[in-house]
C-alpha cells in the first residue's frame, strides 16, 4: 500500500471543524446564550463529532480503511490544530469587534471578586491587581488563549478518537 499524505485532508477537516464552531459560538451570541452556560457542552460535542467524522473519513478515503492509533491521533491533533487556529482567530475578532464588552465584564468580575476575597484592600493594591488583569484581558491574549485550549482539548479528545478510529490491516502478507 502506498503511503498517503494525510495533512491536506487533516487541515480541510480542521477547518472545517473550526467552522462548525464557530457558526455554533455566533448563533449562542445572536440567541444570548452566556457563554459560560451548560449549552458551551455543545461545542465540545461539535468538537468531537467533526474530529471524528474527519479521521473516520481520511482513514476510509485516503488510507483505504487502515490505519494504527498513532497515524489515527495524528490526524485528530492536526485538525484540532487547525480548529483551534480558526477558532483562535474568531476570539480576536469576537472580543474586538462583535462582543468587546466580554473583556469588560470579565475586569468587572475580577474587581467583584477581589473586593470580595479581600474587602479591606486598599486603593492603591487594587489599581495594581486591575492593572494586572487589564494586561491579559486583550483580545489578543483571547485569541492566544482560545487556540492553546482548545488544542490541549483537542489532544485529549485525539487520544481518545484514535481508540475508536483505528482499523488493523487484517490482510495476511
Amino acid at each position: 500500500m502506498e503511503k498517503k499524505s494525510t495533512f491536506g485532508p487533516a487541515l480541510q477537516f480542521g477547518l472545517l471543524t473550526g467552522l462548525f464552531m464557530i457558526v455554533f459560538g455566533l448563533i449562542m451570541y445572536l440567541v444570548g446564550i452566556d457563554r459560560k452556560s451548560y449549552w458551551n457542552i455543545i461545542s465540545y460535542l461539535i468538537f468531537v463529532a467533526a474530529m471524528y467524522w474527519g479521521v473516520s473519513n481520511i482513514r476510509d478515503k485516503q488510507l483505504e480503511g487502515v490505519m494504527s492509533y498513532g497515524k489515527a491521533f495524528g490526524v485528530g491533533f492536526w485538525i484540532a490544530v487547525f480548529a483551534a487556529l480558526l477558532t483562535g482567530i474568531y476570539a480576536y475578532f469576537y472580543v474586538k469587534y462583535i462582543d468587546p464588552t466580554v473583556l469588560q465584564n470579565a475586569v468587572s468580575q475580577a474587581e467583584d471578586k477581589i473586593l470580595a476575597q479581600n474587602p479591606n484592600i486598599s486603593d492603591a493594591d487594587l489599581d495594581k491587581a486591575l492593572k494586572m488583569v487589564k494586561m491579559f484581558a486583550t483580545p489578543g491574549f483571547s485569541s492566544v488563549s482560545a487556540f492553546i485550549s482548545n488544542t490541549i482539548a483537542g489532544t485529549i479528545f485525539s487520544l481518545i478518537i484514535a481508540i475508536f478510529a483505528k482499523r488493523e490491516d487484517k490482510t495476511i502478507a
